[in-house]
């Protein structure tokens, strides 16, 4: 990564940033990991115990985001250009906006019952979230672009895999399933989830393009 004359003699500020980029990512990880023990438990008071502590996560979220921009409007330098650093916070802070709303959806319809999609999607979640908090935390070395190639290309991979979740889900739905409510709820679960998964690879292709431009 190039770093300029005052980058070297102000090395925290970088830091800062990068700290407050890995709280963004390991909040995901915290919220996704609740998703999926909430999926995994039949009881629906348990589940609201996971529910509202990813609600409260998504604010801390927002927090972080709004944190990057107030202390962005303050710092001479910054670890790459601001609106990389606005896109991939922003970007950062969707994940965890969606990861909610999937949560909300799931909480609001009271579904029969958690049926082997929305698990597999939670799943996938996870594992997404626990690549994209090691992309994040490799973004301090932008000249270790393999590693960060990597888990990029692992992000999208399991992206692809939500995809195809979703259609085998739908195309399942609509072949079995004959009440028309039971149709839209867990057809609104279905998409909130597979768009939650779109989230991490919008991060993905961020970081892709903020290497490209620091390479």
């Amino acid at each position: 990564m190039k770093t300029s004359f005052f980058g070297q003699m102000l090395p925290d500020n970088n830091q800062m940033f990068y700290g407050l980029f890995n709280k963004a990512a390991t909040t995901s990880t915290h919220m996704a990991k609740l998703l999926h023990e909430a999926v995994s438990k039949n009881m629906v008071l348990g589940q609201n115990t996971y529910f509202s502590q990813i609600s409260r996560y998504k604010n801390e979220a927002a927090e972080l985001k709004r944190q990057v921009y107030a202390v962005s409007g303050k710092s001479l330098i910054s670890p790459f250009e601001r609106n990389d650093m606005y896109a991939l916070v922003t970007a950062l802070s969707n994940v965890s906006d969606y990861i909610d709303i999937s949560a909300r959806r799931i909480n609001l319809y009271t579904i029969d019952n958690i049926t082997t999609p929305i698990k597999d999607f939670c799943e996938v979640i996870v594992e997404a979230s626990h690549e994209l908090e090691r992309c994040v935390r490799s973004l301090h070395n932008l000249r270790d672009a393999e590693t960060i190639t990597q888990s990029c290309n692992h992000i999208k991979q399991l992206e692809h895999n939500a995809d195809n979740i979703y259609d085998k889900a739908v195309a399942s739905l609509n072949a079995e399933e004959t009440d028309i409510f039971q149709l839209i709820k867990y057809g609104e679960i279905y998409a909130a989830l597979e768009r939650t998964t779109d989230k991490f690879e919008d991060v993905a292709y961020i970081i892709e393009s903020i290497l490209v431009k620091n390479s």
